[in-house]
């Protein structure tokens, strides 16, 4: 919930460990549309949020997983 980025479930900061599961399983082969919906997120919650822009980074797009470049 906007404009505090509060899980309207659970009350934690948003996305909480439940929401990044269900994220996580909603944008499933499509990691790249996961990053440019959660960094859209962070832009706007940066107008609401007084954390510092690093802590932030890390909340909306540091848990995402990267997956690993093979080398050709």
């Amino acid at each position: 919930m906007t404009p505090a980025w509060e899980c309207r479930d659970c009350g934690q900061s948003w996305p909480c460990p439940t929401r990044r599961q269900l994220l996580l399983r909603e944008y499933g082969p499509h990691p790249a549309n996961l990053s440019v919906y959660l960094a859209a997120c962070l832009t706007a919650a940066t107008a609401d949020l007084r954390s510092p822009p690093a802590a932030l980074r890390e909340r909306f797009l540091g848990w995402i997983p990267h997956p690993r470049h093979r080398a050709f």
